[in-house]
């Protein structure tokens, strides 16, 4: 049970005056000026507390649906109703802002809103009052109205946009303060930047936020709401049933709703038969109305906070010795509770006779009841502060909250979603209890899971906390400490935000260096090869994974060694040396393999089939890709899975399969979505685009295309970006907008060769010659295509150096080379052949795949073909020969 707060701390309120026999129940008696100050001064602290913001600790539970509030006493506020009606149908208006203080009825006027208004056909309610993480409702958002879901933020932000921009949907988010610093700023950056985004942006959905305190942001319509109008709130306690001076009533306490309901049902429980206002002289209230008046009052805090706090003392003391012990150890709590989580910080009573007392506190109002499936119980949040003010020192209480989730816990199989609510509740309580170190543990404990589920904001919230507390209270010493740096950075890297990510890393590796920790060093290592690989910065990359190799085999670390050839597998395959990077990665799965890695074998695998890509063997990088997926699917790895569906699509797009090419990329970015992965997401955009490229839906391709490209930039990704710039290319030069295909192509070129990546170059050489064939500057042409093909075959890119040579075939002929044109066609034809490509799949003219698939009928097709061909040869001479003669002509008559 929680501990009492000193006396001299107490909020209690014993006024001793005297009954005068006035009629009005504001004023039985007179107090003094100093009497009113005592009062004042005896009841600050709680009074800040209501007006202070709460600070996130940590990502909460996510109450969200509907705002499953009762109606049933609603009065007035036509003319607030009025306005924000019509700001939702201000094309113009985006966010709408409800401010108001605690309990003026904010959530309950956004309730009426979101049950009544017309005009939506899809709405969700989420209560972020337990400092709610941008990924749940981002998420669940998106669930609700049917969209992809990305799991995390950085991803999520644009995600979520994107959908609202999509349809006419209401999205109200409850109790904002809850994610504000006391300073007013945001807790988590990602709720700043979706508003901002959405500000931006816009479109026919609306956003309706409610807040005791106004964010710093730009795009708001606010309505500050006051409280009920006199007539209002004598309808509210009449409806309630309450009688006496109920105007003057309403009137004194500025119409506050939450303070109204606080009274009438603290008469109702106490004098059941007469609810009357005289009444409020017997709980010591009778002074109301001087004391609330009072100029020492009214000139510090809002007179409505200071009724809030005399109702509450009322009513709380009323209770019995279990009721209020019940409030103050379920405050511990984040969310809403059931009698067993109750139970859990209040041993020695039954879960029916603490359910019955819950219930009974409902009827005071200072719990809401709440039926969804099973019946929970919360506080208001203008009451919680209040209870948590009263609890005092919740030592005890946050330990039996923790005791309470481990052995619940126990009874669940791991790595359910539920259970890890349950651990990240436990986190919180630990550092509340200001044990970092344990809530570290609880995290660690926990992190495998949010990696595979790509949970990456809520490990870079839980982290950063970890780090900036220690940081504050100067306990940096501390390899939990040092060791949340590497996660932060391996969370960002995942994130997308390579440059972050590097900070993280390099503030860890000098720290590792430092105090002779090898083991570290090697970690921070990989995570800066990674990292400046993800930037194509490969040479780089390769100095710190060799690095990272050396100490990994130094100190006989095998996982790390495995990760460190995944690494440069990957850096060498980025710069086209392939069977180099072929080597790293049979290393790599053999290690794995030997340890049981799962992870890393699938990881191998995958690396495998890419290599296979790009030799052009991609019957055998599906089988490589398809191993790779079970792997991730078995051990729950959402990225690996995502990334192996998105490289089978690829394989199936250089196949020929589109249809199931696509089908395979819609699942991979459905992932990468759902995951937060935003490298992934424009690598499943940008194959999208490929796809639909090559089905010749070209306005669709640029679509997926230009999204992908928006993304490389936003995370700086170069080498995405290079891709994204090509493809871009391949879309207008099929639309024959040459030159605004040859700027893209142009583009890509230069970032392949900042980058180091010749493979790309090779490909944006092969589009810059496709560009100028289609102008007719053949001679430019050719050497584009020249020099795609000998990078290919320094590089031993089989399908480039094919697609090369057909490019030089086409422009040879075009120039009269006939020779040197069946040659490279030959060329290419055999390499195509010892690839073992589909003929859909082959980079022929369309009328010659039709020509081929004929003669492949029988020997009756091959007979026509061959005498359609003695036929017209001789034609076709005759022309080649007046062609030629023309060109001769016409170049004398130029001189």
């Amino acid at each position: 049970m929680a501990e009492e707060p000193n006396p001299s701390n107490s909020s209690n309120i014993e006024m001793n005056v005297t009954a005068s026999g006035d009629s009005k129940v504001t004023q039985v008696g007179q107090i003094n000026a100093a009497e009113v100050r005592i009062v004042v001064e005896r009841i600050e602290p709680i009074l800040e507390r209501l007006q202070q913001i709460p600070k996130v600790e940590s990502p909460g539970v996510l109450k969200a649906g509907n705002p499953r509030k009762s109606l049933a006493y609603w009065q007035g506020r036509k003319a607030e109703i009025t306005q924000i009606q019509q700001w939702l149908t201000d094309n113009n208006t985006f966010l709408i802002g409800i401010e108001g203080i605690g309990g003026a009825g904010k959530s309950m006027l956004a309730a009426k809103i979101y049950e009544e208004i017309a005009g939506f056909p899809k709405r969700f309610w989420a209560d972020v009052s337990n400092g709610a993480s941008f990924s749940d409702l981002a998420r669940q958002v998106l669930s609700e109205f049917g969209f992809p879901v990305p799991e995390e933020e950085a991803q999520l932000v644009e995600a979520l946009v994107r959908c609202l921009r999509s349809g006419e949907f209401l999205l109200i988010i409850d109790n904002l303060e809850s994610l504000l610093q006391p300073n007013r700023q945001w807790g988590s950056l990602f709720y700043s930047e979706f508003f901002n985004a959405w500000v931006e942006s816009g479109g026919n959905s609306k956003v309706i936020v409610t807040t005791r305190e106004r964010p710093e942001l730009k795009g708001f319509e606010w309505l500050p709401l006051k409280g009920l109008q006199v007539d209002e709130g004598v309808a509210l306690l009449t409806a309630l049933g309450i009688r006496g001076d109920l105007a003057e009533f309403v009137e004194l306490v500025d119409g506050h709703p939450l303070l109204l309901r606080l009274v009438a049902d603290l008469l109702k429980e106490e004098y059941p038969q007469d609810p009357d206002l005289s009444r409020l002289a017997d709980l010591g209230l009778g002074n109301l109305r001087q004391l609330l008046a009072d100029p020492q009052v009214v000139g510090v805090h809002r007179r409505e906070n200071v009724g809030m706090v005399l109702v509450l003392d009322a009513s709380f003391e009323r209770l019995n010795e279990l009721q209020k012990a019940l409030l103050l150890n379920i405050s511990v709590y984040r969310g809403a509770v059931d009698s067993a989580a109750a139970v859990g910080v209040l041993a020695g009573s039954s879960a029916a006779e603490i359910e019955g007392e819950l219930r009974n506190i409902v009827k005071r109002s200072l719990l809401v009841e709440k039926l969804n499936g099973k019946r929970r119980f919360e506080f208001q949040p203008v009451v919680l502060e209040y209870v948590r003010y009263k609890a005092g020192n919740q030592t005890e209480a946050h330990q039996q909250a923790i005791y309470y989730y481990l052995l619940n816990a126990k009874q669940k199989p791991w790595q359910t979603k539920e259970d890890i609510k349950e651990h990240l509740e436990i986190f919180y309580h630990w550092y509340q209890l200001e044990k970092y170190d344990s809530a570290f543990d609880v995290l660690n404990f926990c992190n495998k899971f949010l990696t595979f589920q790509g949970y990456y904001t809520v490990q870079v919230d839980l982290y950063g906390q970890l780090v900036s507390k220690w940081q504050e209270i100067g306990y940096s010493e501390n390899w939990n400490y040092w060791a949340s740096l590497i996660l932060l950075g391996d969370a960002y890297l995942s994130l997308g935000e390579y440059q972050r990510a590097i900070d993280f890393y390099q503030q860890s590796l000098e720290i590792f260096r430092e105090i002779g920790d090898r083991n570290g060093e090697a970690n921070c290592l990989i995570g800066l090869g990674n990292a400046y690989g993800s930037l194509g910065q490969y040479q780089r990359a390769i100095e710190f994974h060799q690095q990272s190799l050396d100490i990994s085999r130094e100190i006989g670390d095998h996982n790390g060694e495995a990760n460190c050839l995944i690494g440069l597998g990957n850096a060498y395959g980025s710069l086209g040396e392939y069977q180099r990077a072929i080597e790293f990665f049979q290393q790599s799965l053999n290690i794995s393999r030997e340890i049981g890695d799962r992870k890393n074998e699938g990881a191998s695998l995958g690396n495998f089939g890419s290599t296979y890509n790009y030799l052009g063997k991609y019957q055998r990088e599906i089988e490589f890709h398809q191993q790779s997926l079970d792997i991730s699917r078995e051990i729950g790895d959402r990225k690996g899975e995502g990334t192996s569906l998105g490289n089978l699509g690829n394989a199936y797009n250089y196949l020929g399969e589109y249809q199931r090419a696509i089908e395979f990329l819609q699942q991979s970015l459905d992932i990468s979505r759902e995951i937060g992965d935003r490298k992934g997401e424009g690598t499943s955009l940008g194959n999208l685009g490929n796809a639909y490229n090559y089905l010749g839906e070209y306005q669709r391709a640029i679509e997926f295309l230009q999204q992908s490209l928006d993304i490389s930039r936003e995370i700086g990704d170069r080498k995405g970006e290079g891709t994204s710039l090509g493809n871009l290319g391949n879309a207008y030069n099929y639309l024959e907008e040459y030159q605004r295909a040859i700027k893209f192509y142009q583009q890509s070129l230069d970032i392949k060769r900042e980058i180091g990546d010749r493979n790309g170059e090779g490909y944006s050489l092969i589009g810059l010659g496709n560009s100028y064939y289609s102008l007719g500057n053949y001679q430019r042409a050719i050497e584009f295509y020249q020099q795609s093909l000998d990078i290919a075959r320094e590089i031993s890119d089989r399908n480039s150096e094919g697609n090369s040579l057909i490019g030089l075939g086409n422009a040879y002929f075009k120039c009269g080379k006939i020779q040197e044109g069946f040659a490279a066609l030959y060329q290419a034809q055999q390499i195509f052949l010892e690839l073992g490509l589909s003929l859909k799949a082959m980079p022929y003219p369309q009328w010659l795949k039709s020509l081929i698939n004929f003669t492949q009928r029988g020997w009756l097709q091959l007979i026509l073909c061959f005498i359609f061909g003695l036929i017209a040869f001789p034609f076709a001479f005759v022309g080649l020969i007046l062609l030629l003669l023309w060109r001769l002509i016409r170049a004398q008559f130029r001189r």
